[in-house]
């Protein structure tokens, strides 16, 4: 019994944060383009630095 008087509040706490830890990110911006991240690994890069192609990044 002693264990629910421990437990109860400590739920409690732990959903607190959780909805601050939301409300936080969401008026942040973290939610606001939920496509373009998806999208953006089918996207073929450009490369932007074309004097890195010749070298071989110290390999021997």
């Amino acid at each position: 019994m002693n264990i629910i008087l421990f437990m109860i509040p400590l739920a409690l706490i732990f959903a607190g944060g959780f909805v601050v830890a939301f409300l936080w990110a969401s008026s942040k911006g973290q939610f606001d383009d939920l496509e373009t991240p998806a999208m953006r690994i089918l996207v073929e890069e450009k490369k932007l630095n074309s004097s890195n192609e010749g070298s071989n990044s110290g390999i021997t």
